[in-house]
């Protein structure tokens, strides 16, 4: 299995590393910190699965100019670049509002499989993640 993770917090994007080497640890895991990296990885390299961030930059040099629903934006992306990796949005967000937001794009994109809370001080999102990877596995 080959995982991609669009992701420009360091400490998140070792988490999930972290997680994804626990459970897969035969996968090859590749990481960009912005939107246009994470997006030319994915063309370029065809993965199986991306877990993307719903805040990034738009380009890795621009590292403090972080752009709201950078998720959906990647999978429109992917859309019209012809590609359809399995999706995950894995994003820091407080319970409510942004859940609703967040089960629109999965309802909205077939290749977005789900959502997940991520919250460092606890290890129910890495249960949420794993559940959503296995789901495409079987």
């Amino acid at each position: 299995m080959k995982v991609l993770i669009i992701e420009d917090n360091t400490i998140k994007a070792q988490d999930i590393l972290r997680c994804l080497q626990k459970h897969y640890p035969d996968a090859e895991v590749d990481t960009a910190a912005a939107f246009a990296s994470g997006v030319r990885k994915a063309y370029r390299d065809k993965y199986d699965v991306v877990v993307i961030d719903n805040s990034l930059p738009r380009y890795e040099n621009e590292p403090l100019n972080i752009l709201p629903d950078m998720a959906r934006i990647i999978l429109e992306e992917f859309l019209d670049l012809e590609i359809a990796p399995k999706s995950v949005i894995c994003s820091s967000f407080e319970p409510g509002e942004k859940e609703v937001y967040f089960q629109n794009i999965v309802f909205q994109y077939d290749l977005c499989i789900g959502f997940v809370r991520y919250d460092g001080c606890s290890s129910d999102w890495e249960n949420r993640l794993i559940s959503l990877i296995d789901s495409i596995k079987t």
